[in-house]
């Protein structure tokens, strides 16, 4: 009987665990996701901002 009850809380210990790891992985994954969405931004404002400094250059260019 003892031994059902070592097995039962090792059993829970080991869900415990799992349970634990799996939710580090998921905010690591969050956190990562969140770091790749502020670089795609950051990305695309400065591309926009090249846009402009060639259009400036161009208008330049003709004038």
């Amino acid at each position: 009987m003892e031994k059902d009850v070592v097995k039962k809380k090792m059993k829970n210990y080991r869900k415990a665990d799992t349970e634990s790891k799996a939710e580090m992985k998921k905010d690591a994954i969050q956190s990562s996701d969140e770091g790749i969405q502020l670089h795609e931004e950051e990305q695309k404002s400065l591309q926009e901002k090249m846009k402009k400094l060639n259009e400036k250059q161009q208008d330049l260019a003709m004038n």
